[in-house]
């Protein structure tokens, strides 16, 4: 008998390194991060909407961005809207900043102390040029810090109830200047709002990070990540939940076509698994059928310190 050989991508075997070593290596508390429920549910755009407003809905929660504005003399009011944040790069720093926030138990958050050591945080490597990876996390982390969130989702007694309604950052001054050789202005701290800090401390969600670093250029399979993360767990044993083409497509179709998002989706989904090889589903004429499936990491982990105190995860 033949044995095929099957020709992996790099991208695949950076995937399967990845699951080897989550595999063989315990969970540490360095590894757990951490990201809002309904950043978990509600997601960015996965191209530039081109749009000052951008708002999506999943069950019973929903979230509508505003894009900022930046001083620029040179704009008939003196300032220029920047757009909305959109792709892989204000995912992963969203997820960067809540977790600092929950573990540190405080809005003000420490960063790393240049740009390029931030990429290096997130996963990706500096590159130069106009096509390079330093010249899209300026626009992108500006546009985040600038941009308006309003998150909603169910409150007491099933009554809808907005969680934030602000900017998340209070404080982040960048200054990006325009000559490639100059330094960067790069601030040490970024200070969250009060209320996005508060309901981020109610409403935070814990997950492996080395898993979405794994898929780190795929938003749709981070996404797909982050709420199985949330939503397999809290299925019911004995009643696997149904996601028919219509609810996939609302919660993780962002621009696509129905056609294409149908064609694409599969692939991503697939990646997003091998990030959580944990997660029970199969396909299903309608759509995609999830069961209950443990959570990347356990209740029991992800306890976090008050201020004053030791950092400490229990077994």
């Amino acid at each position: 008998m033949t044995i095929p050989v099957i020709h992996l991508r790099d991208v695949d075997r950076k995937r399967l390194a990845s699951l080897k070593e989550r595999t063989e290596s315990d969970l540490q508390s360095r590894d757990i991060w951490f990201i809002h429920t309904v950043l978990a549910q509600c997601f960015l755009p996965y191209r530039d909407p081109k749009t000052e407003r951008w708002h999506r809905k999943n069950g019973e929660f929903s979230i509508l961005l505003t894009a900022g504005a930046l001083e620029d003399g040179k704009a008939p009011e003196g300032f220029r809207v920047i757009g909305l944040p959109f792709g892989a790069k204000p995912r992963l720093f969203q997820s960067y900043i809540c977790t600092q926030a929950v573990k540190l138990q405080s809005p003000v958050v420490p960063v790393e102390r240049s740009m390029t050591a931030m990429m290096g945080e997130l996963g990706y490597e500096a590159k130069g040029g106009t096509r390079g990876t330093i010249a899209s996390f300026k626009d992108q982390i500006t546009r985040f810090a600038r941009c308006g969130f309003t998150l909603v989702g169910p409150g007491p007694r099933n009554a809808l109830r907005t969680y934030v309604d602000a900017t998340p950052i209070k404080t982040f001054d960048v200054w990006f200047p325009p000559h490639p050789d100059q330094e960067t202005l790069w601030p040490s701290e970024i200070v969250l709002t009060d209320e996005y800090f508060h309901s981020l401390k109610d409403h935070a969600v814990p997950f492996d990070f080395r898993a979405l670093q794994a898929i780190q250029n795929k938003p749709r399979s981070q996404d797909i990540y982050l709420w199985m993360t949330q939503r397999l767990c809290r299925i019911n044993h004995r009643k696997p939940l149904l996601m028919r083409w219509t609810d996939l497509y609302a919660a993780f179709g962002g621009q696509s076509s129905r056609k294409k998002f149908k064609q694409n989706f599969p692939a991503d989904l697939a990646a997003a698994r091998a990030s959580y090889p944990a997660a029970r589903l199969e396909d299903h004429k309608d759509g995609f059928l999830f069961y209950a499936s443990p959570t990347p990491v356990p209740k029991t982990r992800a306890a976090v310190k008050k201020q004053g105190e030791r950092q400490s995860y229990a077994r």
